[in-house]
Order: C-alpha cells, then sequence, then structure tokens
C-alpha cells in the first residue's frame, strides 16, 4: 500500500465556505478495477478535508495489488471517524454502495456518514439551464473554471491500473494518482455551483413548477380526475 499527503490552497469566498460549514465535511473519491461490486476492487481512494479555511488536505491510499483492498479500507475507516457530513460527485451511485459493501465484507464495521451531500445530484436538473453541456464532472468544473492537469476519464484509469499491475511502471501510478487527486481537489469549488442554484430565484423557480406538476400528475394517476395545468 502506498499512502501519499497533500496540503494546498483551496480558497473559496467567505460566505460560500461558512454557509455549508466546508470544513466540517470530508470529501471522497474512489477508483476501482470496474463497476460490479461483488468481484471488482477498491484500488485507490482519495480522502480531503480542510485543515482551516484556505488549507486544504488530500491523503491518497492505494493499493499497489488488488489484495491491497482491505488495507486502504482500513484506512480510509481511521480517516473517517471524525466526520459526520460527506461529499462527492455521484457517490450516490458508485462511492457510497461500493464502499459500504466492501465495508461489510471484511467485517470493517464502518459505515459512511450518513450525510452525504452528492453534488451531481444537486447540479442535475439545473445543469441545462446553467448552459452546461452536460452534467459530468469535468464540464461543471469547466463552467466553474477549473483547469484540470488530469486528462484521463474514470473508464481509462481501470485501463491504465491493469497496465501498472503487469508494468509496475511509477508514472502509470502517478497517472492514476492526478486524477483521484483532482477528482477530490476540486469537490470544495463546486459548492460554487450550488451556491447559485441556491441564490438563483429563476431555477428555484422552475424546480418548484416542476415538482408541483409532478405532484399533480401522481394525484391524476390514483384519482383519475382531468390533470389541471399548471401556469405560471
Amino acid at each position: 500500500m502506498f499512502i501519499k499527503e497533500y496540503e494546498n490552497e483551496v480558497i473559496l469566498p467567505r460566505e460560500i465556505f461558512k454557509k455549508y460549514k466546508m470544513d466540517t465535511i470530508a470529501y471522497l473519491d474512489i477508483e476501482a478495477t470496474g463497476f460490479d461490486m461483488e468481484r471488482d476492487k477498491i484500488v485507490l481512494i482519495s480522502l480531503g478535508y480542510y485543515l482551516k479555511e484556505d488549507q486544504f488536505k488530500v491523503v491518497q491510499y492505494f493499493a499497489e495489488s488488488p489484495s491491497e483492498e482491505e488495507c486502504i479500507l482500513k484506512e480510509l475507516k481511521k480517516s473517517m471517524k471524525n466526520f459526520k457530513k460527506w461529499c462527492s460527485y455521484n457517490g450516490t451511485a458508485f462511492d457510497e454502495p461500493f464502499v459500504i459493501r466492501k465495508m461489510n465484507r471484511y467485517n470493517l464495521g464502518f459505515r459512511l456518514p450518513s450525510e452525504h451531500v452528492d453534488l451531481f445530484r444537486i447540479i442535475r436538473p439545473f445543469h441545462k439551464k446553467m448552459g452546461m453541456k452536460n452534467c459530468s464532472l469535468k464540464c461543471v468544473e469547466k463552467f466553474t473554471g477549473i483547469k484540470r492537469r488530469d486528462e484521463i476519464s474514470g473508464a481509462k484509469s481501470v485501463e491504465i491500473y491493469n497496465e501498472y499491475l503487469v508494468k509496475h511502471d511509477d508514472k502509470l501510478k502517478q497517472i492514476l494518482m492526478l486524477h483521484n487527486y483532482e477528482d477530490v481537489l476540486n469537490l470544495p469549488k463546486i459548492f460554487k455551483v450550488i451556491n447559485i442554484i441556491e441564490n438563483d430565484l429563476d431555477l428555484k423557480r422552475k424546480e418548484k413548477i416542476a415538482k408541483k406538476q409532478m405532484s399533480l400528475l401522481n394525484n391524476n394517476v390514483h384519482t383519475n380526475q382531468p390533470l389541471k395545468i399548471l401556469t405560471r
């Protein structure tokens, strides 16, 4: 197992930092050998958190062999014990169930903090209105003005890890770690987008209308009454 730590300045407007209590959140991203939670392995975990305002730390746990999966999960367990809230990008679909399944498999007696801020789920209903081509992490980062050094995709990371297992080339490891590191380093910056959504009355109004329309549709299904048309 290989562990690497970084400290960087991640500066946000003070009102955003205070509003979302950024220093109480653990920022998390994982890489795995595939998407099958039974057969595939978690091989890289990045965990970020604020040491103080503007000072952000990232710790990476890299499995130099898939057999070290349990080792990196134990390290994650120790590091997460002081957090009651965590943040991801689409982690409710991938990171959360994957980590929980693996923790249970090794009987580590750990579950992720129950409060999960999934930035993808918050942004997805609004990304088109905000002018984003899609809701991928890199597209949202670009909207936020973030420029990445990493150039690979999550799918490509699987290929690179398999190549690393054959060649044990340190350059391949660094490519993987950079990809995962930037995924976590950029999560706090995306709260700028969340703040825009929450402060834009037009976006909130359209969301409210959509919810009312869905509620009326559901009521119509059960009552067989004519559906009322909701107008502005």
